[in-house]
């Protein structure tokens, strides 16, 4: 009887095995899935056969957010804008000033041009405004910079904001005034 149970067993477990391959038909060698056939994924889960944009509710109110609501963008990235450096002051030459009954004005030549150019205060010369004009001297504005350009002034340019720079010795002037005895 004891043999008899266990060919019984045998039986059955082979039986159910049997029907095992055959509801799976992509299981057995040889042959493909059935096109009308479920897929894996959606016999595992139901949504997955459904598309995205069905899908659209789970992104517009998310089911872990607090308020229900999605997240607020990222704050667009904040761009530091670098200062261009301070325009240089220009190169000219002071020939003259001329006062007179409306106002003084001052006669300079840019390096830029040959040009003589008249300038009252206010005006402006590559890029800097005239601030002041004195009887000997014209001062230049940019900003909070200034310049100052004198008559006759043999180092050229001091800036107000600068330190000056050292006077620029001429040798064949250093000659004459050792040889008249100047010096």
């Amino acid at each position: 009887m004891n043999h008899l149970h266990r060919h019984g067993a045998i039986a059955c477990l082979l039986l159910l095995a049997a029907s095992a391959f055959a509801a799976d038909p992509g299981s057995s060698p040889g042959q493909g899935a059935a096109p009308d056939a479920p897929s894996d994924s959606a016999l595992l889960n139901p949504l997955a056969a459904w598309p995205l944009d069905r899908l659209s509710t789970t992104r517009e109110r998310p089911l872990f957010a607090p308020t229900r609501r999605p997240p607020p963008p990222p704050p667009a990235p904040v761009v530091q804008q670098v200062k261009a450096p301070p325009a240089p002051p220009p190169t000219l030459v002071l020939l003259g000033i001329v006062t007179e009954a409306d106002g003084a004005r001052a006669m300079v030549r840019t390096q830029a041009s040959e040009k003589v150019i008249r300038a009252r205060v206010g005006d402006d010369i590559a890029g800097w405004t005239v601030a002041q004009i004195e009887p000997r001297r014209v001062i230049l504005a940019h900003d909070d910079r200034s310049v100052s350009y004198t008559l006759f002034e043999r180092s050229g340019a001091k800036t107000a904001t600068r330190e000056p720079e050292p006077a620029v010795q001429n040798l064949a002037q250093e000659r004459m005034e050792r040889r008249t005895g100047r010096r």
